[in-house]
């Protein structure tokens, strides 16, 4: 979704239907606590309802840019455990995260301790070199 689902995209998503969640792009803590916040969490009241992914590892760090999620209106917090890319995962965050199964149980409860909104998952089938083969039944 990097470089996809930013606001006008998600406006046009939401001239397609009412009915979905939409999701913007994954932003990592840093720049949601550091970075320009107007421009990175920025959204039209005609998206609603949207929810912010985040990326990051640091329960502190996350558990801050969910209460900022909340103030700035997002419905849903969804924490990012499946972005491949090389790049996010040197930054200790997105489907690395997978190996790390304790980890993300307290990065999601800071975060849920944190607001009264939801906090969700993304996350992948897996992260190693197994390919799973569905088998389909009819």
């Amino acid at each position: 979704m990097m470089d996809w689902t930013d606001r006008h995209c998600r406006f046009l998503h939401r001239l397609l239907t009412r009915r979905a969640l939409l999701y913007t792009e994954m932003i990592t803590t840093g720049a949601v606590l550091h970075g320009d916040r107007a421009r990175l969490l920025g959204y039209d009241p005609a998206e609603h309802p949207v929810a912010l992914q985040l990326g990051g590892s640091d329960p502190a760090a996350l558990a801050r840019s969910a209460r900022i999620a909340e103030d700035l209106g997002f419905e849903e917090v969804n924490l990012n455990v499946g972005c491949p890319s090389d790049r996010v995962q040197e930054g200790r965050f997105g489907a690395c995260l997978m190996a790390e199964p304790l980890l993300i149980g307290n990065l999601v409860a800071a975060m849920k301790a944190s607001v009264r909104v939801p906090v969700t998952v993304k996350c992948r089938i897996g992260i190693d070199e197994q390919d799973p083969k569905l088998r389909w039944r009819r």
